[in-house]
């Protein structure tokens, strides 16, 4: 496995690699027909970009020199950008990984099934073999007794609790809010923003109509209308997958009223930087959202890693005993 994430690379760096769904799919065609490939997941979300590969016995290649290769991405500007881990490493990062024990968001919720999207997709693609089927149902299976068993200390589970706390810092707090954005992480934030209170709308695809479910008590409109509605917002939250600006500098700044809160929960970025005015417009992003962690809290996130390796061992072990018998029947 290899990626580069949150914790090595600010959002500027990252939405380099943040690939649309269609780049996705043909990066995963690419990366398996690579000479001793046999299998390859891709997991791409706001906080990180990994590919993890299978390959043949002796063959040890450097997994984010091949995605560059495959994305078209100057390999050499990356150095220091990413992490590399093989083996049981690879095992244990991606169990720890999938129930948010390395997320930005302490213990966050959605990237266990963005993990379990991640070996769907190169189960639909057919380029995941039968080691990483494994790999990836096993860690996702650790991931939920971990989730289960052990207490998770922080401030917010998701993205959508850390913008309701940010909604709720404000002076005064908003009171209308517009999620730009309907999948789930937008769906997400609105139904949490509903539930506090909150006077929420959300924009609508013309092409999506139908097809999207609008959380119950919040108003829809069609995206292509956002700028003409926006001066009556307090406040925007963005959280699309588009690989484009939703909200643009230019024909924000011309808006009459402006909301004085934006937060954009995607990457890339769905909100230009240039929106921002000082005094007047904050611009929240997913690096900016989480506030620091105080050392009770640290102190109860380092108990809990303990508690959760103990269990990602546990599972570890079936994994190891998997590959044994595979080895065992592949040499008879």
């Amino acid at each position: 496995m290899a990626g580069v994430d949150h914790s090595l690379a600010g959002i500027d760096v990252r939405q380099r690699f943040s690939f649309t769904k269609t780049k996705q799919l043909l990066l995963l065609e690419a990366l398996k027909s690579s000479p001793h490939v046999l299998g390859a997941a891709l997991l791409a979300t706001c906080n990180r970009t990994e590919i993890y590969l299978s390959c043949q016995e002796g063959f040890f290649p450097d997994p984010f020199e091949l995605l560059c290769q495959a994305a078209n991405i100057d390999f050499a500007s990356c150095r220091g950008l990413y992490h590399i881990c093989r083996g049981d490493e690879c095992f244990r990062h991606l169990c720890l990984l999938s129930c948010g024990a390395l997320s930005q968001i302490w213990g966050e919720d959605q990237i266990i099934s963005q993990v379990k999207s991640a070996a769907l997709t190169a189960r639909e693609q057919r380029t995941a073999d039968g080691v990483l089927e494994v790999l990836f149902r096993t860690a996702v299976t650790a991931a939920k007794r971990i989730k289960t068993e052990v207490r998770f200390v922080r401030s917010g589970n998701s993205a959508a609790t850390e913008t309701l706390k940010a909604l709720e810092r404000q002076t005064p707090p908003p009171q209308k809010i517009l999620v730009v954005g309907n999948g789930e992480m937008g769906r997400l934030t609105a139904e949490t923003l509903l539930d506090q209170g909150f006077a929420v709308s959300m924009t609508l695809r013309q092409y999506k109509r139908g097809q999207i479910q609008v959380p119950a008590g919040a108003q829809a409109f069609d995206y292509s209308l956002r700028y003409q509605y926006m001066p009556a917002f307090d406040a925007v939250v963005s959280a699309t997958s588009s690989p484009h600006y939703t909200i643009e500098a230019q024909p924000f700044h011309r808006l009459a009223k402006k909301p004085a809160l934006l937060i954009d929960l995607a990457s890339p970025r769905d909100i230009d930087p240039a929106c921002a005015v000082p005094g007047q417009v904050a611009l929240l992003d997913i690096d900016t959202l989480s506030q620091g962690a105080g050392d009770d809290i640290r102190q109860a996130r380092t108990q809990a890693l303990a508690q959760a390796e103990t269990i990602v061992e546990k599972y570890r072990q079936d994994f190891l005993k998997w590959e044994r018998f595979r080895r065992q029947a592949a040499s008879n």
